[in-house]
């Protein structure tokens, strides 16, 4: 038996956009599928009024990061900032967590926590994506 697990997020009707985003971010394979994409005859077996435009399911599977989601499926669906988690990523050198902490910074993310040398040793941050999406940037120390 195989088992992959990943990170599902239910976006506020920005999921195509995020998506992309993320590839762009972190390569790999991207598959989506929208709402309107499904065949005319299964349409009406969903239990809510459907987008055609919408994602009903896409994922990312990269050598960085394996995350799933799509767009909410209630119009009302709460944004994703503020909320209690975050997403790691653990680095392996100095260089490539900064580097990934630009790229969030330079399109649109927020700091939450400065990217600097933590109480353990190692250089932590915290950023909020521009979907609302939290990450903690956690990476060794080039040695000086």
């Amino acid at each position: 038996m195989s088992v992959k697990s990943y990170t599902y997020i239910s976006f506020p009707g920005t999921a195509k956009e995020a998506f992309e985003y993320y590839h762009s971010l972190f390569g790999g394979d991207l598959t989506m599928l929208t709402y309107g994409e499904f065949p005319a005859d299964k349409v009406d077996e969903f239990p809510f009024e459907i987008n055609p435009d919408a994602v009903a399911n896409a994922t990312l599977d990269s050598g960085v990061v394996s995350i799933a989601g799509g767009d909410a499926m209630e119009e009302s669906a709460p944004g994703l900032d503020g909320t209690p988690y975050s997403l790691l990523l653990i680095c392996d050198d100095e260089t490539e967590a900064r580097d990934y902490w630009e790229k969030f910074i330079s399109t649109g993310g927020e700091v939450v926590l400065p990217l600097e040398i933590a109480p353990w040793g190692e250089l932590y941050g915290h950023v909020r994506d521009r979907f609302g999406i939290s990450w903690a940037i956690n990476s060794s120390v080039n040695p000086s």
